[in-house]
Formats: structure tokens, C-alpha cells, sequence
């Protein structure tokens, strides 16, 4: 006999029992309290966060026998309980993404228009609706505008932005918020208690860590460790099964880096990596202990950290021990190492290099080598604090060159000036973020379309593959296209013909183009379509050879991450 799913066993049943929708419930309540109920509803947000669940709650309040509306739902009148066994003839679920044709539109038009067979409302819980066709959502605007008197609609979707406007107006909106950490540990531990399994201390947190908000999540993990049909579940279980680590391993990392003691910081690192853990997951955690940190350091409030209070204790004392500015160098060094672990064939390495990079990596002025791109670097130094500065230093003779924009030029040899003083003595940046470097050693001074170019380019081919669930023959239309420059953060996009322009032109085609594209580089920009003669596309290939080669430099890299620096363009050396 198999037994039934924690997430559909524990499922909410009534307002009391929705986990972390407060704004909701009490706006639900109110409304059916007030017999002002709604005839279309759309509930958006991240997945598990309990969309389907307040959609048959509200379906089952709007049906309930109880006397008194604000006791509604009451959970135990035969119509509660025959919407919450799912045998109500009445309450319709579909999944939009197996019916997304007109024809299946069609089909809630017509029968819409009959009356409930047993309760008051007949009601269409649609989820996934941002699947639907374009058709079927014509369809479906003069209903879901006037439906019948006995009718209503419930929307559910997590992805509200591709939901058209016509039907966002006819609806009124509920955001689902994902859930804290603190709501799903309290949840899995009522759960296990009635469940008669004992958790240990860290393993519903971890848990939480991992299910990233979803309750859904949560509750499938924890369901999969009580699969081994035990009384207790541990710790070290759920590190096995998940590859995580507990949060005490990355105080200890953050700890090392207080004490600028790289060997212990290494020495995480590799215990880490020999106990199997996920190196991803565990950056990720690095990242979100450091975001706490600079929020703790910049004066925000506590109660912003989504953390337990003994966690909370240990990043207060390492606040105090940090630098804000050294906090935001190891969140600009590790935020990048994602996608470096994915892909990398020699495993910790990445992880390790950013250690090293964090706390002993000497300032770029120390580096004399010279590097594979053709271009003028202004040397960055800081003042070793352990020598005394002269009141009246010396000036340096040297030509500054004004900043271009980037032309297209053959790739030589480039020359790193040299300051003529003492090499300056490697300094860790935790020791030296907290001190303000004089303005005239600032000599960086860049702009950020080049750069944002770069970027586009280097996640291009990302965003064409995650272009097919979606249209695969705008696919097959991007393959044949590429960046071809930024204006005023709009993404010119050259085409081989007028027909690819056109098709870029298409404002639903051109909207999700811009959608992938800001999941990708975190930021929000529009695209254009241009057809491009082959002069322009060799121009821009030439220039994104050349920013490929400056984004290999060493020294410019070193820059970028500990000034958060941008290229806007290279200048012929004057020699």
C-alpha cells in the first residue's frame, strides 16, 4: 500500500493552517467576511509558497455550510471536506501548461454558463496560467471579465510577467511571498513531531537553507529522509543527502578571513571538498553570511537577516571584527564563482584561488609581467601602513592619456607604466579595505557599457539555448544574430536580413528576449533589432576579441574585483 506524500498529507486545509501568507489570509478573510468576494482572483509567486492550496481554500470558503463567514472554511461540513478529498463536482483544477489551446478555452467557455451541480459557486482553479496561448487568453477575456453570477476564477502562476495585461486588469492580484527560514523550520518540526521522528539539533534549518523558500521543497526533503524509516533523523544524513555543510563551517571560513590566517582558510576549503559537500552550495552560503555581514556593518537591522539567533550572535561578533570595505571585496570576489565551479574540470581549485585572492593577492602595482592586451593599465598602489608616508611626496612624471571609447585596433604587446619609487610590500585586503586611499592613486576611471557588452556577449549563447521551451523558432532566429553594441541601455542586436529584424521587432518575441536577458545578467535592458552590413559585424567582432583580451589581463582583473572597476576603453601607448 503506499502512503501518501508529506506535502499533500499536510497540506493547508484552512486560513489558520497557510504557512506564512499573513497580508493574504487577512485580506481573504476580510472580503468574505464582508461578502465582497472577487469574481477573478491571480495568485503569483515563487513555487511551494502555497498558491494551489490558498486557491481551494478560498474555494472551499466561498462554498462552506458554516453559518458564520468569518468561521469560513470550516473544514468539517460535507462540503469541506468533499473539495478537500477532491471529489467536488464543482471545483475544477486544471494545469494550464497540458492546456494551452484555444480549444481547451473554449471548453471553459461553454461550460461556464451551467449552474453548480451542488454548491453556490462553481469554481475554475487554473494553474500555470501564464502557459496558455495567446488564443486561449483572447478567449477567455470577455468571461473572465463578465462571468456568470455563480463563477469565479482562481489564476495561479509563477511567472507573473507573462501573464498579458488584458487579463492582469480583470483580476485582482495576491503576491505569494516566499517562505523565512524561521516559518518552514517551525513547520517541518510540528510535522515531524506528528510524524512521531525526532530531528536533530541544525537538520530542519539545513533543510530550510535548501529548499530555498519553498515549502513544497521542504516538505518532499524531509519526506525523502524519513524514508529510512528511523525514529531520529541526523544531522550528517541530511548533509549527505543534500552535499551541504553546516553553517558552522562557513563562520569558520569567515573567522579565518578576520584573522587573515589563509592556511585555515584553506584548511575549510579542503575539508569541504573531501567530505563531498556541494562547493556551489557552500559558496552560495559564503555569500549570503557575508551579505549579512555588510548588512549588519552598514546599520541595517537584524531583523532583516533570515537567520536563527544563535547565527545571528556569531555575525554581530564578526561585524565588529571587519571592515565594511573588506566585506565588499570577498562579495565581489566569491558572488563570481558560480558559474567558474560549474564548469571547472579541477574542483576546489576556483574556491581556493579566491581565498588566496582575498587575503594575500598583492596589489596590481606589484606585478611587473607583462600582459597579453594592448592598452595602458595605470598602476593601483596602496601605502604599506607599516611605512611612514613623506608629508610632500615627490611627484610622478608621467603621461595620463584622456579615455576613449573602444575602436577596434590589432592586439599588441601593452606597457604597464611603473611609478618610480620602492616596490610596495603585498598587503591583504582585509588589513588594508578599512583605510581610504588618497584620491591621486586613483587613477581608474571607467564607464559601464563596454563592460555590460562584455557581459551580454559572454551569456549570449545561454540565453538563445533557455530560448527553446519557450519558442524554439525565435530560437532558430536568434542562432543567426548576434550583440552587436549597448545604446542608452538598449541591446542593438544585428541581423543577417530584414526578415530576423522584423522578427526581433515583434513585441511579445522582443519582451521575453528582454526577460531571459535580465535573468542573465541581473539587470534590466531592452533590444533592438538592426540589420548589420558584414563592415559592422567585422567591427564588432574585432572589439569583442579585444575586450575578451582585457578581461584576461591579470592586472585588470585584480582591479575590476577590488575596485569594482570598469573598462570604457584602451589608448595607443604614447611611446
Amino acid at each position: 500500500m503506499s502512503s501518501q506524500a508529506l506535502y499533500r498529507k499536510w497540506r493547508s486545509q484552512t486560513f489558520d493552517d497557510l504557512v506564512g501568507q499573513s497580508h493574504i489570509v487577512q485580506a481573504l478573510r476580510n472580503a468574505i467576511a464582508a461578502n465582497r468576494i472577487g469574481h477573478a482572483y491571480l495568485f503569483t509567486g515563487p513555487r511551494g509558497v502555497g498558491k494551489t492550496s490558498a486557491a481551494r481554500i478560498l474555494s472551499k470558503a466561498v462554498n462552506c455550510e458554516q453559518s458564520d463567514p468569518r468561521l469560513r472554511p470550516c473544514g468539517e461540513c460535507s462540503t469541506c471536506r468533499a473539495i478537500a478529498e477532491g471529489r467536488a463536482v464543482d471545483v475544477i483544477e486544471m494545469d494550464a501548461a497540458s492546456h494551452t489551446s484555444v480549444d481547451d478555452a473554449r471548453e471553459i467557455i461553454e461550460k461556464v454558463q451551467f449552474r453548480p451541480t451542488q454548491f453556490r459557486k462553481k469554481v475554475y482553479v487554473i494553474d500555470e496560467v501564464h502557459m496558455l496561448s495567446t488564443a486561449a487568453f483572447n478567449a477567455l477575456l470577455k468571461t473572465l471579465e463578465e462571468p456568470p453570477d455563480h463563477a469565479m476564477f482562481i489564476l495561479a502562476t509563477t511567472e507573473f510577467h507573462k501573464v498579458p495585461a488584458t487579463i492582469l486588469s480583470r483580476c485582482q492580484r495576491f503576491v505569494f511571498n516566499r517562505h523565512t527560514i524561521a516559518n518552514t523550520i517551525a513547520h517541518l518540526e510540528w510535522v515531524a513531531g506528528e510524524e512521531g521522528v525526532f530531528l536533530e539539533p541544525g537538520v530542519a534549518e539545513a533543510v530550510a537553507r535548501a529548499a530555498t523558500g519553498s515549502m513544497r521543497d521542504a516538505m518532499s526533503i524531509l519526506d525523502q529522509l524519513m524514508g529510512y524509516g528511523e525514529p531520529q533523523i541526523p544531522l550528517t544524513r541530511v548533509q549527505s543527502l543534500l552535499g551541504a555543510t553546516a553553517s558552522r563551517e562557513v563562520e569558520t571560513l569567515v573567522a579565518a578571513f578576520a584573522a587573515e590566517d589563509v592556511a585555515a582558510a584553506l584548511s575549510v576549503i579542503n575539508t569541504i571538498a573531501d567530505q563531498g559537500a556541494d562547493l556551489r552550495q557552500f559558496t552560495r552560503d559564503v555569500v549570503s553570511y557575508l551579505r549579512g555581514l555588510m548588512l549588519l556593518k552598514s546599520g541595517g537591522a537584524a531583523d532583516l537577516l533570515d537567520v536563527g539567533h544563535d547565527v545571528l550572535a556569531t555575525m554581530q561578533s564578526h561585524s565588529q571584527q571587519l571592515a565594511l570595505a573588506a566585506i565588499l571585496a570577498w562579495l565581489k570576489i566569491f558572488s563570481g564563482l558560480d558559474h567558474q565551479l560549474r564548469t571547472t574540470p579541477y574542483g576546489q581549485l576556483p574556491l581556493e584561488m579566491a581565498v588566496v585572492e582575498a587575503l594575500v593577492v598583492p596589489v596590481p602595482a606589484a606585478v611587473a609581467a607583462p600582459s597579453p592586451v594592448r592598452g595602458t593599465v595605470a598602476p593601483i598602489t596602496r601605502p604599506n601602513p607599516a611605512v611612514a608616508r613623506p608629508a610632500e611626496p615627490a611627484p610622478v612624471q608621467r603621461q595620463t592619456p584622456t579615455p576613449s571609447v573602444v575602436t577596434p585596433r590589432p592586439v599588441e604587446q601593452p606597457v604597464v607604466e611603473q611609478p618610480p619609487q620602492a616596490e610596495p610590500t603585498p598587503v591583504p585586503v582585509a588589513a588594508v579595505a578599512a583605510q581610504p586611499m588618497p584620491e591621486a592613486e586613483q587613477h581608474i576611471v571607467l564607464a559601464e557599457s563596454e563592460i555590460l557588452l562584455a557581459e551580454v556577449e559572454a551569456v549570449w549563447l545561454q540565453v538563445i539555448e533557455d530560448l527553446k521551451p519557450y519558442n524554439p523558432r525565435l530560437q532558430a532566429v536568434l542562432k543567426s544574430c548576434e550583440p552587436l553594441a549597448l545604446e542608452d541601455n538598449t541591446l542593438v542586436i544585428g541581423t543577417p536580413s530584414p526578415f530576423h529584424t522584423k522578427q526581433l521587432d515583434d513585441q511579445t518575441q522582443r519582451r521575453l528576449i528582454e526577460d531571459l536577458l535580465a535573468k542573465a545578467v541581473n539587470r534590466q535592458m531592452f533590444v533592438r533589432g538592426e540589420e548589420a552590413n558584414r563592415d559592422q559585424q567585422n567591427r564588432a567582432r574585432d572589439a569583442r576579441r579585444q575586450r575578451e583580451e582585457i578581461m584576461k589581463d591579470h592586472v585588470v582583473k585584480a582591479a575590476r574585483n577590488i575596485f569594482d572597476a570598469r573598462i570604457v576603453g584602451v589608448q595607443e601607448d604614447g611611446s
